[in-house]
């Protein structure tokens, strides 16, 4: 190394391997306790914080308190999800009816009720770039700011 060598106290030593960058986590926590409804208890507080705060932390920042109450109704779409589905899981996915053409084997109407809630699980975690691809376009598309063109430049002509 060529050079002075530096004061010590004005090294800064590299973080450790696993070292918290700057309390990310924690002020990930803390945005969460912000933006929490009140009211929430049980499963849907429990859903709430395991889904939010992936997009609380401050690298990502997608959670706002405007949209919280659509994020309440995906958390509230991934329980009715999760009920449905461990319900399919003990009475199985279909039945077998008699009927005058004989044995027919037939969905139950959970299996319907379970792709609805899928369905709408889909596009609100799209709507939160809560999926590969919506994540890939979030990422590429940042917020473009106005250009406007000097009225007395050479390019006012356009306008």
């Amino acid at each position: 190394m060529r050079g002075r060598r530096p004061a010590e106290e004005k090294v800064v030593a590299l973080a450790e391997e696993g070292a918290p960058l700057h309390n990310l986590e924690e002020r990930a926590r803390m945005r969460l306790e912000e933006i929490r409804p009140e009211g929430l208890t049980g499963e849907l507080r429990w859903t709430f914080d395991r889904l939010a705060l992936p997009l609380c932390h401050p690298t990502v920042d997608r959670l706002k308190p405007s949209n919280v109450m659509m994020f309440k109704q995906l958390c509230k779409a991934v329980l009715r999800f999760e009920r449905l589905e461990l319900e399919l899981e003990e009475t199985g996915e279909t039945y077998e009816s008699e009927t005058r053409n004989g044995v027919q084997i037939k969905a139950r109407p959970e299996v319907a009720q379970l792709n609805e809630t899928f369905r709408q699980i889909r596009g609100l975690a799209n709507d939160f770039g809560m999926t590969p691809a919506a994540e890939r376009g979030l990422s590429g598309a940042g917020q473009m700011g106005f250009s406007f063109a000097d009225p007395n430049g050479p390019e006012s002509y356009l306008t």
